[in-house]
């Protein structure tokens, strides 16, 4: 799919198919470019005043294992981001379609119009949950960790055994510094360092200041003269269209030391995993 729109589905309530009655309680939406679900969504206040004997506490039940089970399958669809794959890819992993009366609809495709993602679960939510306290999603973070989280589940979907292979926090010392890596492995009788850098920040003087410091590093690592060493950046870029500039200007400052280095975006993270130990 085009990687400027999203796909979305909407969890419904049907408490009666006899009936042919629905209410939409929660917002299921992907985000192609970022290869992230995220889940919005009311409590059972308002199924609840039509149907004064709904089971309020099992209604939340279910919403937490909806964010479980999108937790542990946030990677899968990515892998095959078609709409048409979507409803089943929901139904497999997400929710099935006779779970307590509720039921995801089949999805749709819209332009990607909107800043960041927080912006775009709000505008759809008011679209499609009118009236509803909505529980937003917990966005997280997108920093290093979320870099490094996204690396070892990818690593660990092809073997663990790569896993246990790395070398997990070097450490290369220089006159100057101590430099801590997150990950290193060893091919061709070279040493392979990994390091995640996220450029998902707030403003551009806050990318211009996280490129300065790494370009810094990189400096002193060149000076000191590392041999047979390669350094491999996990970039994150900054969701806020608007700071687009910024970051291809840090990628340019970073990319301008001349040492042993490669920056790899996140939608090639999977495929690096993939290089290692071959």
């Amino acid at each position: 799919m085009n990687n400027n729109n999203l796909i979305y589905s909407i969890l419904q309530y049907r408490h009666s198919l006899t009936l042919g009655e629905i209410l939409n309680v929660g917002i299921l939406v992907y985000f192609p470019e970022d290869k992230l679900l995220e889940f919005a969504h009311g409590d059972g206040t308002r199924v609840k005043a039509i149907y004064p004997k709904f089971n309020n506490a099992l209604f939340n039940s279910y919403f937490k294992a909806i964010q479980n089970n999108i937790n542990k399958a946030f990677d899968l669809f990515s892998r095959d981001p078609y709409i048409d794959s979507f409803f089943d890819f929901i139904h497999k992993n997400i929710l099935s379609e006779d779970a307590a009366g509720l039921v995801f609809s089949q999805p749709s495709q819209i332009p990607n119009v909107f800043n960041n993602k927080e912006i775009a679960i709000s505008e759809i939510s008011k679209l499609f949950l009118p009236g509803i306290d909505i529980i937003k999603p917990k966005i997280e973070k997108r920093n290093e960790n979320y870099i490094i989280r996204e690396f070892t589940q990818y690593l660990l979907g092809g073997s663990k055994e790569k896993l246990d292979r790395l070398v997990k926090e070097p450490i290369i010392k220089t006159n100057h510094f101590e430099h801590k890596f997150s990950y290193s492995w060893n091919f061709a009788n070279t040493t392979n360092y990994i390091k995640p850098i996220s450029f998902d920040l707030s403003s551009e003087i806050d990318i211009s200041t996280k490129a300065a410091q790494h370009v810094g590093y990189l400096t002193d690592l060149q000076n000191y003269g590392v041999q047979l060493a390669n350094f491999d950046f996990l970039i994150a870029k900054p969701l806020n269209k608007d700071l687009n500039s910024s970051y291809q200007n840090a990628l340019d400052f970073i990319d301008s030391v001349k040492i042993s280095k490669k920056l790899i975006f996140e939608d090639k993270i999977q495929n690096y995993t993939q290089e290692i130990f071959l």
